[in-house]
């Protein structure tokens, strides 16, 4: 009798043991109803003993970072994936999440990152290298940038703003002179808008280029007669050697003192023009 009891005990033991056990596509299927209730503490549990069991199972690692995400806890949402990506490199699902979540967190380096994989993975590069270059401006990353803001202006010449974006990217990358030449393009394609002149007259200030920059600003004036752009005229005559073009960009700033005394002050530059030109 007391052979039979143990036995039961043991049995019942067992059975109770063997109950709790749960694979890690039940953990799974649990914290895919938790997840659907909107009960995501709990499906982060569920994921997590999954996890254990299966610790690099791509679907339950995709499922935790969608928990994650939807908790808006984006940089562990990033990190799973970040994990997934170095277990199964090239997916293109993983990168797709990805890349949503490097948004999220502002990963830019990443973001770039993964519409390459894409990108290699099957899709046409050029869908992608508007993305590319927009993460890379965000990123500081200029001749990333400046080299595809350059291939989608060949790829869609028509629009203003790949030249324009292109020699941003040329600047942040400490080259002036290729972010000129970009605007050159642009000048060339669109004719003297501008956003196109203003932004070369700067270009050519920044390289000494002033009777370049005199040109273009004098152009820019002709164009759009405001305050903003006759002040960097003025400017630009002042840095100049000529006493004539001094007198002019005197006589400007006296005429624009008044106009511009909200956002400029140029008493300091009149001051130093009085002196370059012994007028007292």
């Amino acid at each position: 009798m007391k052979n039979i009891f143990t036995k039961l005990v043991i049995a019942s033991i067992l059975f109770v043991s063997c109950a709790k056990e749960k694979t890690a596509e039940e953990y799974a299927a649990l914290a895919d109803k938790s997840y659907a209730a909107g009960d995501y503490y709990q499906a982060r549990k569920h994921l997590a003993e999954a996890i254990k069991l299966k610790p690099t199972d791509k679907n339950i690692i995709i499922q935790y970072s969608k928990v994650y995400s939807a908790q808006n806890m984006f940089d562990s949402a990033f990190a799973n994936l970040s994990r997934a990506d170095k277990l199964y490199p090239g997916d293109r699902e993983i990168n797709r999440l990805l890349h949503d979540m490097s948004v999220k967190t502002e990963n830019w380096t990443a973001a770039i990152q993964t519409q390459l994989i894409l990108a290699q993975s099957g899709d046409s590069l050029e869908y992608y290298f508007r993305r590319i270059g927009e993460y890379a401006l965000k990123d500081s990353a200029g001749h990333i940038a400046y080299y595809y803001y350059g291939q989608l202006a060949a790829f869609q010449p028509d629009t203003l703003s790949h030249y324009l974006n292109q020699a941003e990217g040329a600047l942040i990358a400490g080259e002036p002179l290729n972010s000129i030449e970009a605007l050159k393009a642009a000048n060339k394609r669109f004719g003297d808008l501008p956003e196109i002149l203003s932004a070369l007259g700067r270009l050519y200030s920044l390289t000494g280029s002033l009777n370049e920059a005199e040109r273009i600003y004098r152009l820019l004036v002709k164009k759009d007669a405001s305050a903003v752009n006759q002040l960097q005229l003025a400017t630009t005559l002042a840095y100049q050697d000529k006493r004539a073009k001094k007198e002019e960009a005197y006589a400007m700033f006296k005429k624009l003192r008044l106009e511009t005394a909200n956002f400029s002050r140029v008493d300091s530059i009149l001051r130093v023009l009085e002196d370059e030109l012994s007028i007292r």
